[in-house]
């Protein structure tokens, strides 16, 4: 099912914080990251497709309108995950992967803390490399394992759409290295739209399939990730000389030489 969106209007107060974006269609099985510098509109575009900030304008994703649904039935097809993760609580990883199942309906309506659903939980852990996380308490881990658990409970549900804000934040260079080549295969196999907050452009050229740059609200570049991640785009949005070079290895990477206007 492909993600169509926009274009999409948003005001904070007065202040015009979406002006008319329209990304996509994305296909599924795709990852799209959102680019640009801070306070472009990145995290209020990831939260207006998840339905959690009001804007003008239509959400489709294939045949269905999430703009039109109410918060539970849209958790049946949409799974955000905040930048900001909720507070820890003294509770096992592997129970908060469950919770989450229930909440948005991919425990196949199996018993809660029954076989099934114990075991799709934990296949999810197994596969993002943190089965050892099973049974340690939220409080007990540190910001990074937090984040890798959100992500399991964001992908227990076996959402159409995944929405992911900088997912990658709290997370060491192979750990970011792993998740994003777990993303990968499982956008893929599972056939999802993933959209995600990346600063990492980098990361982006490398492991994305498309691309939407923002700047003051607005969508300067939309489209296959290697056309909008390049030297005009990047001075336009963040104000800076830049240029796309491969390392030794063949990898798209981004080097930054100067600000423009010095």
């Amino acid at each position: 099912m492909a993600l169509r969106a926009g274009p999409l209007t948003g005001r904070r107060g007065r202040r015009i914080v979406l002006d008319r974006v329209e990304p996509g269609p994305l296909a599924s099985g795709t990852i799209t990251a959102l680019l640009g510098a801070n306070g472009s509109g990145k995290s209020t575009l990831l939260r207006a497709l998840a339905g959690l900030f009001p804007v003008d304008g239509p959400v489709w994703l294939g045949p269905h309108d999430l703009a039109a649904m109410r918060a539970p039935e849209r958790a049946r097809y949409c799974a955000y995950m905040p930048q900001t993760l909720p507070p820890p609580i003294h509770m096992q990883a592997i129970e908060t992967v469950m919770v989450s199942m229930r909440a948005g309906g991919g425990s196949g309506g199996a018993r809660f803390g029954g076989d099934e659903a114990i075991g799709t939980a934990l296949g999810v852990l197994e596969r993002l490399g943190i089965a050892d996380l099973a049974l340690r308490f939220l409080d007990e881990l540190s910001g990074g394992q937090r984040q890798l658990v959100g992500l399991a409970q964001a992908l227990a549900r076996s959402p159409a759409l995944l929405l992911l804000d900088e997912p990658l934040s709290a997370l060491d260079l192979r750990h970011q290295f792993e998740v994003m080549a777990f993303l990968r295969r499982e956008t893929e196999t599972r056939g999802m739209v993933t959209v995600l907050v990346l600063h990492d452009l980098g990361m982006a050229l490398r492991r994305a399939d498309s691309a939407v740059m923002l700047h003051d609200g607005r969508m300067i570049g939309s489209g296959p990730v290697g056309d909008v991640v390049t030297p005009a785009v990047l001075a336009a949005a963040f104000g800076v000389k830049a240029r796309v070079e491969r390392s030794p290895e063949g990898d798209p990477m981004v080097l930054v030489d100067g600000v423009t206007g010095s």
